[in-house]
């Protein structure tokens, strides 16, 4: 991922945007219009799901093939106003970063219109934009259900781009050459402190791979998929390597039936217990359709507002930072009951 830019905004501002979001009923986000947006978006259709909304920094995914694709910038903010009930009149004072609202002339009659769910179309749209714009889209409302089908770990993307600190991708994950060239400084371009950093462990610093491998140890080694300590990230999987999962796994609790495995606990499960080691969030996927997940809208607010007033007790002093990185550390997690990624961070 490109670093952000620089421009920030206190946290206590940004939680109190946060604390003010309206979470919209029977709105759909699904991030990414590939392979996994478009069958998402079909079994939406099928089953008249009120309103989807497919974003991909693509304009022609296959996604947008089979939505209504939205030009402007203008008509994506009309819509979601009307969604979340927005009189278009009204000046959004979110302040999460890089969000920047056009003039819209106001139309009345769209403000007033009833939503009428009962025996109605499914509304799709798409939208050509990019992973990092998502706090613009969430500064127009919460989805109450986000699909994340992307090849990244979305909620680490959307944290880094609310708070205004660079994610580095894992595309040789694994590979140890240039590992000297990862750290990432802890202020921006321009002096200033960024308030959180990823946690990226060198093989030679000893202290940090302790910690990383202490918190590998709360999980069974056969339901560690990949272990990343140069990224701070940890993949889970009940499926082993080679083996492939169906597309329309109904992602059962207690045991894999495809390949007659018994799960003693969920990922999910697992990665909560890691609260007991250092603070973290784990972010549920709940199933959406038979192999496809999503987040809830209401866990995924309380989760951030969580996150944004762990690191402000830091910065306002309430709680006294201590001088190793790793006892500032905390983790995020995406999990299901048969997968999870996880990463480290620490507030600077």
């Amino acid at each position: 991922m490109v670093a952000q830019a620089d421009k920030t905004a206190p946290i206590h501002i940004k939680m109190e945007a946060f604390k003010n979001l309206q979470v919209i009923k029977d709105y759909y986000l699904v991030l990414g219009g590939g392979k996994i947006g478009t069958d998402f978006l079909r079994y939406a259709l099928k089953n008249r799901f009120p309103f989807v909304l497919i974003i991909d920094r693509d304009k022609n995914a296959p996604a947008s093939r089979e939505a209504r694709v939205l030009k402007t910038r203008s008509e994506l903010v009309n819509l979601l106003r009307e969604k979340a009930k927005i009189p278009l009149r009204e000046k959004v004072t979110e302040q999460l970063p890089e969000i920047e609202y056009e003039s819209i002339k106001e139309d009345k009659r769209e403000s007033k219109k009833e939503d009428k769910r009962e025996n109605k179309e499914s509304e799709a749209y798409f939208y050509a934009m990019d992973m990092h714009s998502i706090p613009f889209l969430l500064g127009l409302g919460i989805p109450e259900n986000i699909i994340p089908a992307v090849p990244c770990h979305a909620i680490a993307y959307m944290l880094a781009d609310i708070l205004q600190f660079p994610v580095r991708e894992a595309k040789n994950r694994g590979s140890q050459a240039g590992l000297p060239e990862i750290e990432i400084p802890e202020k921006n371009s321009s002096g200033e402190n960024r308030p959180v950093n990823e946690l990226l462990i060198l093989p030679e610093d000893s202290g940090l791979m302790s910690f990383f491998k202490t918190l590998e140890a709360v999980f069974p080694e056969d339901v560690i998929a990949g272990s990343y300590p140069e990224y701070g990230m940890l993949f889970f999987s009940y499926a082993r390597e080679g083996e492939i999962c169906p597309d329309n796994c109904p992602g059962p609790r207690d045991r894999c039936l495809t390949f007659g495995r018994d799960k003693t606990k969920t990922i999910t499960e697992y990665a909560r217990e890691l609260n007991n080691t250092i603070p973290g969030w784990v972010f549920e996927s709940h199933q959406m359709k038979p192999g496809i997940g999503g987040l809830k809208g209401v866990e995924f607010k309380r989760n951030i507002l969580e996150v944004l007033e762990f690191v402000n007790m830091f910065q306002e002093g309430r709680i006294k930072k201590p001088e190793k990185s790793e006892e500032r550390a905390f983790f995020i997690a995406t999990t299901c009951t048969c997968h999870g990624v996880l990463n480290i961070f620490y507030v600077t």
